[in-house]
């Protein structure tokens, strides 16, 4: 997306601090279901998932964020102190009726999203699971596998190496080099 298109989608900062949360870390749909404002740590530029939500076989615990998530985030949480529906929960995000998300609502979310970008989706099998597999899959290209495999909190390398597949380009690259 665009800045463009931000400014035409964000009227507040529920959507684009989700949103943001979820390029960085990688979430699952129940990740952003369970995630609260105690895991919070934004002077540190860090979520802290504790322990009894982590999902799956994960042990990392710690997840990275930048700094234009922080500062959606932050903008978040004092936007957030302005609606009731959240006033007896600790609930980071939730949908316009007032639950958590889920999947089905979240990848409603980003088809909307994509709809208001300009997005074509013919063809693509866009889902919110789409968002936890770019990130690997950047992550292992752009910087390495022990960063992928701590951002998306595998236990098991193995399975973050479903997302080191090189473009050809990259390949070529490297037998350029060689």
């Amino acid at each position: 997306m665009s800045p463009g298109d931000w400014k035409r989608v964000n009227r507040g900062w529920k959507i684009p601090s989700l949103v943001l949360a979820a390029i960085d870390s990688g979430f699952r749909p129940v990740g952003i279901h369970r995630a609260n404002v105690g895991w919070l740590r934004l002077e540190k530029g860090v979520l802290t998932v504790p322990t009894e939500d982590l999902v799956k076989d994960g042990d990392q615990n710690e997840v990275a964020v930048t700094d234009r998530t922080v500062t959606a985030l932050d903008r978040w949480l004092d936007e957030r102190k302005n609606y009731p529906k959240y006033d007896d929960t600790d609930a980071l995000w939730l949908n316009r009726k007032g639950n958590h998300y889920n999947s089905d609502t979240l990848n409603y979310l980003l088809n909307n999203l994509c709809e208001e970008a300009g997005i074509d989706q013919q063809n693509r099998n866009i889902s919110w699971y789409s968002i936890r597999h770019s990130v690997g899959t950047y992550l292992v290209s752009e910087g390495s596998l022990a960063e992928a495999q701590a951002q998306l909190r595998h236990k098991n390398p193995e399975t973050t190496m479903k997302y080191a597949s090189p473009s050809p380009e990259e390949r070529r690259d490297t037998l350029d080099n060689i």
